[in-house]
């Protein structure tokens, strides 16, 4: 029988939510015992989380986020920009030798897209898909920064537009994958927190932005709250993911290394305050 372990966070800081995941990670890489591991969690204030390997100075307005005291913090995983203000977040992390994630980078995103369907189930959101191919809809010198301003490899959406964003990173022995699932969003500040490197991206981009994304209080037609949502995808996700699931803390090694990553992320990360 699988084990699999679960997190329950509340909302927390940028820098602390991207310690945590990097921390799982490299636990997961050093450690053969590690168990598969589904963390759910939330932001408690304004944040943009970056790629990876996204240029910083040349994508995002860096005053223009002080002057809306919105932080940024770096993501361990690749992708574009992403506003996290009302959402949940998901982020798994597992052997890459484990039977349901050994396929690689693309299989690995559909099983998980798969639990994230059943999480939506249980939100009564019937009508979300798996979209089978990246979609850019402009040419990669005039894309957007912006995460939800396309479609990768099997993230979700609901009549065609995107509702779940993910972002994986694999190493030689394991990955993380985590993801946005929105709640409600804030188009136009997310858009004034974005530079493009083209003037004629930026007069439709935030009309793209906006019909190219959807939030949970926008599909259902009523406010959700961030523990309602949590709990349906802790359901929907543990029920998919079949075997003896465990409810645990972070470890104390795993605690100590997300606190020496949280001065990195400290460093290197606009925290409002």
């Amino acid at each position: 029988m699988n084990r699999w372990r679960y997190i329950e966070d509340d909302k927390q800081n940028g820098a602390w939510n991207m310690a945590v995941d990097e921390a799982l990670l490299r636990s997961c890489e050093s450690d053969p015992s590690f168990v598969p591991t589904l963390r759910l969690y939330g932001w408690n204030h304004p944040t943009l989380s970056i790629g990876y390997s996204q240029p910083l100075e040349a994508e995002i307005d860096l005053l223009r986020c002080r002057e809306k005291n919105v932080g940024w913090v770096r993501r361990p995983t690749g992708g574009r920009a992403l506003l996290h203000l009302e959402e949940l977040t998901y982020s798994m992390v597992g052997p890459v030798t484990h039977p349901l994630f050994s396929g690689g980078l693309k299989a690995t995103f559909s099983v998980i897209s798969q639990a994230l369907l059943r999480g939506l189930r249980e939100l009564h959101i019937a009508d979300a898909h798996i979209n089978k191919e990246k979609q850019y809809g402009t040419t990669r010198r005039e894309r957007s920064p912006a995460c939800f301003a396309s479609l990768n490899h099997c993230e979700i959406t609901v009549h065609g537009r995107k509702l779940v964003g993910s972002a994986q990173r694999r190493t030689q022995q394991a990955f993380l994958q985590h993801g946005s699932v929105l709640i409600t969003t804030d188009h136009d500040l997310f858009h004034s927190l974005l530079l493009h490197r083209h003037s004629g991206v930026v007069t439709g981009s935030l009309e793209k932005l906006k019909a190219s994304t959807t939030t949970l209080n926008e599909i259902t037609g009523h406010p959700i709250a961030f523990q309602t949502v949590r709990d349906a995808f802790r359901t929907g996700m543990t029920t998919h993911f079949d075997g003896m699931w465990e409810t645990a803390e972070l470890t104390h090694a795993e605690r100590s290394l997300a606190d020496h990553l949280l001065e990195h992320h400290r460093a290197t990360a606009e925290m409002a305050r």
